[in-house]
């Protein structure tokens, strides 16, 4: 790859200053101006292909640039034409911490993506701030996108159906029989901004229950029915049933922590297992799992707090795995806590799905010990994804997509909810993931991404048993499947199957658009016989 510089033509710079020289009173300097001194650019790249830019401006204002909570930060937008996206963004930040004080030159960094087509592409860009664009533009450079090497990647094949002839689940075992929205407000609880697992119990007359729990801007668990199943087509909720409340239990948290992840019901024990997680916390151990005893007179009572080894990996929720599963590869135990992607600290997380299983926790215990690993990524390994991403300025997990069709694990990929099934014809393990798409950054202090992709990743339930015995290594699984499901939009906090009706329910936050907010919407699937 050659790359050229572009610099402003010494004539330019030559006649400014001949015409500053001859003013006896010299045009006082506006408040907000730009220079263009250079930029380093490749004169060819190949299509798809990331690949690093320096573009050096300087500040002939009088105006520092800056960025604060109070100010439009300083940034530069694409020209030819006007914020147009040909190189996967149409903005370069200046950067978190960085200020430009008058007559003073800055150099704007990033990683940029070129386009997929071959051909010649203008590149330009012009400095943006407080009062919108200013300043005299970038150079116009011309670069040409050439044909883009073959992947070598190879998707994965769906394994073969063990000696019994039970196969591993594909999208297309699921049949998909409907959604409903759930309540708007529920005693100071909200849809709109919380994050609430799902827990399913089935009542002595045989009809479904479901948990759920909002957290903001009160805490309310609660249990709503299920009401009639309407398809969910073309994005519209409109005609979706909501789900009536049939009990209000009340807060759920432990001292001053709420519950922000999974939920399981136990319905033998009447207890209610729920994780927390903090998505700022950098230093030890704090309590991620927790269970709430929920009695026939409506009182809840707290009975465990326990940490959990290798907390980050665990963060995502709790489940239980089949009966089936756990004796044939765990020893017997059911209680799986996961389920992986990004947090802060990058190190201690699972740059992918993870999911580990536990006995269940002494009550009298501070911790639950004994974790038997069953999937998750460390140590350098990654879980594999689309490519329709890259990295434009974060300096962790900064790997490159090998090609449109295959990338890893980016900081902006999440999975908290997932499901292992084993039925008597068909297995597997389901995480569901939100994976970021287009521009991923750190701007300003947080990760962004331009887009989002919600994702099935299916797993042999025979590899995450191979783990647990000690023959495999958890970070090298690979999905056999990853199924898009765009028609489903917003992230999956919560699951549940019901293995004696072959159904899956499956909540999404922040799916349903009212007004200002997004609510959470449940679907219901059924595994095909």
């Amino acid at each position: 790859m050659s790359v050229k510089t572009a610099t402003v033509p010494a004539l330019v710079l030559v006649l400014s200053s001949l015409t500053a020289s001859r003013s006896e009173d010299p045009p006082k300097a506006p408040e907000w101006d730009a220079k263009f001194v250079k930029m380093v650019v490749p004169e060819s790249v190949a299509a798809d292909q990331v690949f690093a830019v320096k573009i050096t401006v300087k500040n002939t204002g009088t105006e520092t640039w800056r960025e604060a909570p109070d100010v439009v930060p300083t940034s530069l937008r694409s020209e030819s034409p006007r914020d147009n996206e040909t190189w996967g963004t149409k903005y370069i930040i200046q950067g978190q911490g960085t200020v430009v004080a008058p007559g003073k030159e800055f150099t704007y960094q990033s990683n940029l993506r070129a386009p997929s087509r071959p051909g010649k592409y203008a590149f330009q860009w012009r400095v943006h701030g407080k009062p919108g664009l200013f300043g005299e533009p970038t150079a116009k450079a011309e670069i040409t996108v050439t044909e883009a090497p073959k992947g070598k990647t190879k998707p994965a094949a769906v394994p073969p159906a063990d000696e019994s002839g039970k196969r591993p689940l594909t999208f297309e075992d699921f049949e998909y029989l409907g959604s409903f929205k759930v309540p708007e407000v529920v005693g100071k609880g909200g849809a709109g901004y919380s994050e609430s697992g799902l827990a399913f119990r089935k009542l002595k007359d045989g009809s479904p229950r479901l948990f759920l729990n909002y957290n903001h801007p009160g805490l309310m668990l609660f249990e709503t029915d299920v009401p009639e199943l309407v398809k969910f087509e073309k994005g519209d909720a409109a005609g979706l049933k909501t789900a009536a409340v049939k009990k209000e239990w009340g807060p759920l948290a432990h001292k001053d922590a709420p519950a922000n992840g999974g939920l399981w019901w136990d319905e033998e024990t009447r207890l209610l297992y729920w994780t927390r997680y903090h998505g700022y916390w950098t230093g030890g151990d704090i309590p991620v799992l927790h269970a709430t005893k929920l009695g026939d007179d409506g009182t809840m009572t707290a009975v465990g707090s326990w940490t959990v080894p290798n907390q980050k990996w665990h963060w995502g929720g709790v489940t239980r795995l089949p009966k089936s599963f756990a004796d044939r590869y765990t020893g017997g135990k059911t209680l799986a806590l996961g389920f992986g992607g990004y947090f802060s600290i990058v190190a201690p997380c699972s740059r992918g799905p993870a999911l580990s299983a536990f006995a269940d926790p002494d009550p009298a215990a501070a911790k639950v010990g004994g974790a038997i690993p069953l999937l998750g990524y460390a140590d350098g390994a990654a879980a594999r994804r689309p490519g329709d991403y890259f990295n434009a300025n974060c300096g962790f997990w900064n790997d490159a997509a090998e090609s449109r069709e295959f990338g890893t694990w980016t900081f902006r990929d999440f999975t908290k909810s997932g499901v292992l099934i084993d039925l008597p014809d068909r297995q597997g393990y389901v995480a569901f993931t939100q994976l970021g798409t287009g521009r991923l950054g750190y701007d300003y202090g947080a990760t962004t991404n331009a887009g989002e992709a919600q994702y099935w990743y299916f797993y042999d339930t025979r590899e995450l048993g191979a783990v647990a015995q000690g023959k495999r290594k958890s970070g090298t699984l690979v999905p056999y499947l990853m199924q898009p499901d765009p028609g489903m939009g917003g992230m999956v906090t919560g699951a549940y199957f019901d293995e004696g009706e072959r159904k899956l329910y499956v909540i999404r936050m922040y799916a349903n658009p009212i007004g200002t907010e997004h609510h959470p919407l449940v679907h219901v699937y059924r595994v095909k016989k």
